[in-house]
């Protein structure tokens, strides 16, 4: 079957669950067609690891700009309206797998016109993220107005053939939107057994020698709950000498200006370290390097729907884990075996999380060996992506019939 994946972002960098699915979708005798944006300089085709890459859409920076307000009143966009067409008859699409809300009209008005099933692929409660991501008031309640945003996935995911989530709690919210439960698949942000097996800097590992290091990796954003580990640093300056959290990410340029300053008013600058991102490959020397690692969102409609990969990439690199109480990173955490969870208003909580781990060494090996293990045994992507693989091998026999 060729399988049309509709993008906003632009690629590469290829997102890891999109590759994972699309290497999935491949190996199981598909053709994986991307349509994407695309930057100047870049060619309109390429191929990119087991997918074909279309890139169909190019903006400049007015018409971005427009484009960011004009969309978010009518959820319309002309360019990619044309784009898809030419996308479905050029590569003889038979399928439009759609990341996440915003290109789902167009994607829905494509399938109508050219008779194709449609999959929403929804990363995220969308809405909710929306309240998060953004700061300015007045946008929050014109152009990224949760209730606006909120009809607009209501109504669009009743006209799509199949939905995915991440989470089983994000199954529960889009059923409750009136979407049929049969229609909802959970596929997790898992990762690959082979991430047991990457290669580790021996460098970075020797660069935090002598430290008990605390590392958190991702984005910069409010909703991180970042704020709640540097608060919790004062409380672990004597409790744990060798202390050093290790901030290995980015994306926010003024969330990092607030957090370092944050560290500095605690008085806690010298214990925090700001690494910038690092490519995929190179994160798991950090998490090597690691003690223990965080995953300490602070809990909001949004991310009580939603998880991580990062969670099971520690894991999997067999470092114990302090989650905050997010239902569905409280639920891996226990459920794996692998993990302490703390209230994500008390920062204090976190400083006692990490004491106790820092006093027993035995524990931490127990959990970390735990948590691989369950990770091995129930959350590879292998395991996990058994649903994906199964709705489109449905839809091609649907096909041939």
């Amino acid at each position: 079957m060729r399988i049309g994946m509709m993008m906003k972002w632009k690629v590469p960098p290829m997102n890891v669950r999109v590759s994972n699915e699309a290497g999935t979708l491949a190996a199981d005798g598909h053709e994986v067609h991307f349509l994407v944006e695309r930057r100047r300089g870049e060619p309109a085709e390429e191929t990119v690891g087991s997918a074909r890459v279309a890139r169909g859409v190019e903006m400049s920076r007015l018409r971005e700009i427009a484009h960011r307000y004009t969309f978010n009143f009518t959820f319309r966009d002309p360019l990619w309206a044309r784009a898809v067409d030419r996308f479905v008859g050029e590569r003889g699409i038979e399928a439009l797998h759609v990341d996440d809300l915003p290109l789902m009209k167009e994607a829905v008005r494509a399938g109508r016109r050219h008779g194709l099933p449609v999959v929403a692929d929804l990363h995220e409660n969308y809405p909710a993220g929306l309240q998060v991501w953004y700061t300015n008031p007045l946008k929050k309640r014109t152009i990224y107005s949760y209730g606006r945003w909120s009809r607009y996935e209501r109504d669009i995911l009743r006209d799509v053939d199949a939905v995915i989530v991440v989470i089983e709690e994000a199954r529960e919210r889009i059923a409750s939107l009136g979407v049929p439960r049969e229609k909802i698949l959970v596929v997790p942000n898992t990762v690959p057994a082979e991430t047991g097996a990457v290669s580790i800097d021996d460098r970075v590992v020797g660069r935090y020698r002598g430290r008990f290091v605390v590392s958190y990796i991702g984005g910069f954003a409010p909703h991180r709950g970042l704020d709640a580990a540097i608060r919790a640093l004062p409380l672990l300056r004597d409790a744990v000498p060798e202390i050093l959290l290790v901030l290995v990410g980015g994306g926010d340029d003024a969330c990092r200006r607030r957090l370092e300053a944050l560290a500095r008013e605690v008085g806690c600058a010298d214990l925090v370290e700001w690494t910038g991102w690092k490519r995929q490959d190179e994160i798991w020397s950090y998490i090597e390097a690691s003690d223990v690692c965080l995953v300490p969102h602070a809990r909001n409609p949004h991310t009580d729907t939603t998880i991580p990969n990062k969670i099971f990439q520690y894991l999997m690199r067999e470092r114990p884990v302090i989650v905050s109480d997010c239902p569905p990173l409280r639920r891996v955490a226990e459920d794996t075996g692998g993990g302490l969870v703390f209230d994500w208003r008390r920062p204090d909580e976190l400083a006692a999380r990490v004491v106790e781990l820092y006093r027993d060494p035995a524990r931490r090996r127990a959990m970390a060996e735990a948590g691989r293990r369950a990770v091995l045994e129930r959350y590879t992507w292998e395991r996990t992506a058994a649903p994906l693989v199964d709705l489109y091998r449905t839809l091609s026999a649907r096909k041939a019939r």
